[in-house]
């Protein structure tokens, strides 16, 4: 299955974690069109949250993606939470080396 990898906030690392998030936004840019054009649904979405070695990150399958030109954005719905890395789901943090 192929995978993307990005950026995301905390917060949203957070949500996606404790599975009240289940949507995805990107903004339709041409980088994302790029992109989202050579992939098939299901994919693999890899969240990272900040830029070191021991970032916290989730994979997730992303079930469903869904261009909305209404609100400018396309729609990743996710699916089950495949891998965590450094994060500890239980008290919803990062773990601490």
């Amino acid at each position: 299955m192929i995978k993307i990898t990005t950026t995301i906030k905390r917060q949203w690392l957070q949500e996606i974690a404790a599975g009240r998030k289940r949507v995805e936004y990107r903004e339709i840019k041409p980088y994302w069109i790029r992109r989202f054009s050579k992939i098939a649904v299901p994919f693999l979405l890899r969240l990272i949250n900040g830029m070191q070695p021991k970032a916290p990150e989730l994979t997730v399958i992303v079930r469903r993606l869904r261009r909305n030109s209404r609100s400018g954005n396309f729609e990743l719905h996710l699916g089950k939470v495949t891998e965590v890395q450094y994060w500890d789901i239980k008290r919803g943090r990062p773990l601490i080396p």
